[in-house]
């Protein structure tokens, strides 16, 4: 596959009345394999997939002959609508409409989704409770500090730590300011940020009316492929991406990343995406997608979840 030749912004419309921006990125050459729609992290937005005169995720995804499609979820980027936003936005109403528009736009293959921290979790939860039917996953960097999904103690009791001496803090603030921290592009309400805090206090993973998204993830059944990096050393370590990717019920490959392609450590949380440091993983994880996706998830045999 060659280099990319066409993009175009887009926006879609969700069902509430949202307006996300995103940007459709066609492969050169041959009929796309299928699509990739690109899910960013919390304080992020779409361009930490790679931008113009920047490669990354994006690119490499369109190379091996993928259509992408990269947006900002509300509150994010170019997608600003007044208000802020909760959670259950993203999971109930922002994903699924991206994941719809793809699906009726285009018929030449598979829709997919990368999910990088947040976007990742995010997805998992819009199809555990049938609020989307993607073909399959990429999950970047993705956990929650649950103590379900934590298998070390001493990491349940750091994070317990850290969510015990920041959370006071979030909770005083009406937005976390990202950008003046240096820790991301783009702000965040402080309640949403709260919420995931909270779930290193022992909280329970659900929605604002009492969904259920942890036992949700028995009902994922589409092959998810989990990307983790030794280099995180506490927002997703290997053990812990791997035990919450292993949820989903469908067939489930952890590809761990312990050096960079150049021989140097290996990346760090939101270097999995912003850099190709990992290109061999990422490679890897889409040819194992590749070979399951395009069979149909019916003719795929579940696998217990554990």
């Amino acid at each position: 596959m060659s280099d990319v030749v066409e993009s175009s912004e887009v926006e879609i419309r969700t069902r509430d009345g949202a307006a996300l921006r995103a940007v459709v990125t066609e492969p050169s050459g041959d009929a796309a394999r299928g699509t990739f729609v690109l899910s960013h992290a919390l304080f992020a937005r779409a361009s930490s997939f790679g931008k113009a005169g920047r490669a990354g995720l994006a690119s490499l995804l369109t190379a091996r002959g993928w259509r992408t499609i990269a947006f900002d979820f509300r509150g994010h980027g170019a997608s600003k609508p007044e208000g802020g936003w909760r959670y259950d936005d993203l999971v109930r109403v922002d994903l699924p409409a991206v994941v719809e528009m793809a699906q009726a736009r285009f018929e030449d293959g598979p829709v997919l989704v990368a999910g990088h921290s947040l976007g990742g979790h995010v997805a998992l939860a819009a199809q555990g409770t049938g609020r989307m039917k993607a073909d399959g996953f990429l999950l970047l960097a993705t956990n929650l500090w649950m103590p379900e999904v934590e298998p070390s103690l001493r990491r349940r009791l750091a994070k317990r730590a850290f969510a015990r001496a920041v959370l006071p803090l979030v909770t005083r603030l009406r937005d976390v300011p990202a950008r003046r921290l240096g820790i991301g592009s783009d702000d965040a309400p402080a309640d949403a940020v709260a919420r995931i805090l909270a779930l290193g206090l022992g909280r329970p993973w659900v929605s604002d009316d009492g969904e259920d998204y942890l036992a949700a993830l028995a009902s994922v059944t589409a092959p998810v492929c989990a990307v983790v990096s030794a280099g995180d050393l506490l927002a997703c370590t290997p053990s812990a991406g791997a035990a919450f990717a292993r949820r989903c019920r469908g067939p489930v490959e952890v590809i761990a990343v312990t050096v960079s392609d150049d021989g140097g450590p290996p990346p760090g949380h939101m270097e999995l995406v912003t850099t190709l440091r990992a290109r061999s993983a990422l490679l890897e994880a889409e040819a194992w997608l590749r070979g399951r996706t395009h069979l149909g998830e019916s003719d795929l045999p579940p696998t217990p979840a554990g």
